[in-house]
């Protein structure tokens, strides 16, 4: 029987890891698949794309360390990411090659199941093929939140890092509105305790309230390590300076998010 890309993504047993590159492989996919003509896209362009989208949050496993993750996690990342992009349609050459070392590693250092090592051939061959791409793109996927109203968390984007608070809980996604730090060391409790609400203008008498319902934040550890939770029922920011806008909150997901940061760098 050959070996398909659902197999391989069983048997890494990566549970929440896995479960959340799945997630962010198929979202990035669908919206990149998305608009009013598709078509005009090749597949890889539309591979480049993803995989570009991709990295602004999961090079934080895979660029780490030992003080960040354990090599078998870092293993474990790069197979499922090459493995679920392929499923797609999409072949990064980088990606692959970090799959295949993984595959390697894991072998020698016994990590998985007897099963993995007799197949990993058949993995090998699987990924250096010639990935298709689906006729259907992914389809929309429901939004179940572990995180909580209240919690506090820090974000890093690129090599520096922001702080947000959990609002709320909309529809299966946490609404966050961020505190006004940008900093290239972690927020810490103490640091963000008379740091006021971020708004939606660096001028104040034209800053309003900035929500964004950040869909996509799924798992609580955040399996990537971009998002860590730093306290639980927390109280908000202070937020009188800022006016109210128009819109309650805007509608958003990580990687819209990780963009959106990225102007304040």
């Amino acid at each position: 029987m050959s070996i398909t890309h659902r197999s391989i993504l069983q048997q890494l047993a990566g549970g929440d890891l896995v479960d959340a590159i799945e997630r962010d492989v198929k979202h990035c996919v669908r919206r990149a698949r998305s608009g009013p003509d598709p078509a005009a896209h090749s597949q890889a362009t539309i591979g480049e794309g993803v995989v570009d989208t991709l990295l602004m949050r999961w090079h934080h496993i895979l660029d780490s360390d030992d003080t960040v993750a354990t090599p078998l996690y870092r293993h474990t990342t790069a197979l499922a990411l090459a493995t679920a992009l392929h499923q797609q349609g999409i072949q990064s050459p980088a990606l692959t090659a970090k799959a295949l070392a993984a595959i390697k590693a894991m072998n020698k250092a016994v990590a998985l199941s007897d099963h993995f090592y007799r197949k990993s051939p058949d993995i090998v061959r699987l990924l250096k093929s010639a990935p298709v791409m689906p006729v259907r793109r992914p389809g929309l996927q429901k939004s179940l939140t572990r995180w909580r109203a209240g919690d506090v968390a820090s974000m890093q984007v690129d090599d520096h890092y922001h702080a947000l608070y959990v609002l709320e809980i909309s529809d299966g996604a946490p609404v966050v509105a961020f505190y006004d730090y940008l900093d290239r060391t972690p927020p810490t409790l103490e640091r963000l305790a008379n740091v006021p609400e971020r708004g939606t203008s660096r001028t104040p008498e034209n800053s309003c309230l900035d929500r964004r319902a950040l869909y996509g934040l799924v798992h609580q550890p955040d399996p990537a390590n971009q998002f860590v939770l730093l306290a639980s029922g927390a109280d908000a920011p202070d937020n009188s300076r800022l006016m109210r806008g128009d819109a309650l909150e805007t509608i958003t997901d990580v990687f819209r998010t990780i963009q959106h940061l990225r102007a304040y760098l």
